[in-house]
């Protein structure tokens, strides 16, 4: 399956080559933010590990609110450009936060960074997805994992480089450059913004209104200043983001009953997908908290012996692995395809949780593995990575595209929003989980300690796993069964009264 530049338009290739620079930016903060709390600003395990969940849970859970206004206030490209605005200013506060060691102007800047993502993460994708042609669905969802592979190459290079930079920038330095980084992507978007506003909704073709600006500033402050709450007050904060998201989930469940019968149909498809999609996203929530906690204590600082890695960038084996595996995994698709070989996304999802279990299972396999140096060989994070990424590519550009097709336009921002929704609810559960194996201070990781805390809970991640591929694999049948009956219905529209709907 050959993926043709010439098809895509120059917005797609603006919008792909911001994805490299937003992924470089953004993770290259992301990899610094757990030794810089427990070293720096001296959090405890359990306090960065919930900080680190917050941080990666409060821009998706907001994503479904920054989609909401793109559609309804102020335009898809908008809502990037001001999003990109504000990740600018959080980097550059975040910078001068780490000189002085001031932890509220730190949470501050942490605040604006959940901002700016909610606001903006799903707009991007509307945008590229509005870029291609009805009759251009195939190559918008290669699109879409080539975008995600290019995110990939700029996630790595942040994330291996930003930890080896410490010893010359200091952490002020290096979110120094992703306020830099992010700068860029505001000139790129401004060079081109005659071509990326042709993508955009109808809101983006003309002024705003006094009134939507309005609205949209008066939420906005709201908004931020929920958000400085939430990371302000952890323990009380995760309560409101499992309401928040609850309320986004309550909200698509209102549309789709205002919707057309055939959407009902597809919309009550992507409701039963989130779940899944909540549960799989709990897994690759793990990486950023309980796997990185797990790394910096024991993973040895080079691989195969000469190449040096620190433990914190471990999670740089992951979008390396996106983006080496990218290529062949769309080849494989097409290969399948030929061959008449056409399981459903929902289907493709099962072979993900079997991934993740293959994954958990290396994890706890590492832990009987310690070398005479205290620490378990890098090589092991490869693997488990690994099939992660596996995983993470099945389920992140096919599920972003199965929920574009499946949802009326007007609420594509918002349902691609209710996916980061699921990314957040599940990031939350990850770190609450994930405290139970956090260490005190100056604990000494004995192999005894090792096999007690950190074995069982791997061990266990992996059967979940299993249980959730027979379970997606059951789900996968309700799933076709309902995007067929809403195809039906669009080829031969007949009324379909609510009642009829929920009989099934």
């Amino acid at each position: 399956m050959e993926i043709r530049s010439s098809r895509f338009s120059l917005a797609a290739k603006v919008l792909i080559l911001r994805q490299m620079l937003w992924g470089a930016s953004f993770y290259g903060v992301y990899v610094l933010l757990t030794r810089f709390f427990l070293e720096e600003l001296n959090y405890s395990e359990a306090d960065t590990i919930m900080m680190l969940g917050a941080f990666g849970a409060v821009g998706p859970v907001f994503s479904a609110v920054g989609g909401f206004a793109a559609d309804r206030f102020i335009g898809s490209f908008r809502a990037v450009y001001i999003g990109y605005t504000v990740y600018a200013f959080g980097y550059l506060l975040l910078g001068i936060g780490a000189n002085s060691l001031n932890i509220p102007l730190s949470v501050m800047a942490i605040a604006l960074i959940g901002y700016a993502r909610g606001l903006s993460s799903t707009s991007p994708t509307v945008l590229l997805g509005q870029s291609f042609g009805d009759d251009q669905r195939e190559t918008f969802q290669q699109a879409l994992t080539l975008n995600y592979s290019i995110n990939n190459l700029g996630s790595f290079s942040a994330r291996y480089l930003f930890p080896m930079l410490i010893v010359f920038w200091g952490y002020s330095g290096n979110f120094y450059v992703s306020c830099v980084l992010m700068i860029l992507n505001l000139i790129l978007f401004w060079v081109f913004r005659k071509a990326l506003i042709g993508t955009g909704n109808d809101l983006d073709k003309s002024p705003v209104s006094l009134k939507n600006w309005l609205i949209f500033g008066v939420t906005s402050l709201a908004m931020l200043g929920v958000v400085f709450w939430i990371f302000s007050n952890l323990a009380l904060g995760k309560y409101l983001m499992y309401a928040l998201a609850a309320g986004a989930i309550g909200y698509f469940v209102y549309e789709i009953f205002r919707a057309t019968p055939a959407f009902r149909w597809k919309m009550g498809a992507v409701l039963v997908s989130l779940f899944i999609l909540i549960v799989f996203y709990f897994y690759y929530g793990q990486m950023n908290t309980s796997m990185n906690i797990y790394a910096i204590n024991l993973m040895d600082s080079t691989v195969f012996g000469v190449i040096p890695f620190k433990p914190e960038s471990n999670s740089a084996f992951n979008p390396m692995w996106c983006f080496l595996l990218g290529g062949p995994m769309m080849f494989v698709y097409g290969w399948l395809d030929k061959r008449g070989f056409k399981s459903s996304i929902p289907t493709k999802f099962a072979a993900a949780f079997i991934c993740s279990a293959i994954a958990f299972t290396l994890l706890g396999m590492s832990t009987g593995n310690i070398g005479d140096n205290g620490k378990i060989a890098a090589e092991w994070f490869v693997s488990v990575h690994f099939f992660q990424a596996i995983a993470e590519l099945i389920v992140g550009a096919l599920g972003v595209g199965f929920i574009f097709e499946m949802v009326p336009r007007y609420l594509s921002s918002f349902a691609i929003g209710m996916k980061a929704v699921s990314l957040s609810l599940s990031g939350i559960l990850a770190a609450v989980i994930s405290t139970k194996i956090a260490l005190p201070k100056g604990i000494v990781l004995t192999p005894e300690v090792v096999e007690t805390v950190y074995a069982g809970f791997f061990y266990n991640l992996a059967i979940m796993a299993v249980v959730m591929a027979v379970v997606t694999l059951g789900l996968s049948k309700v799933i076709g069964a309902m995007v067929a009956k809403g195809e039906a219905l669009e080829a031969a529209p007949a009324v379909v009264t609510n009642a009829t709907f929920a009989a099934v």
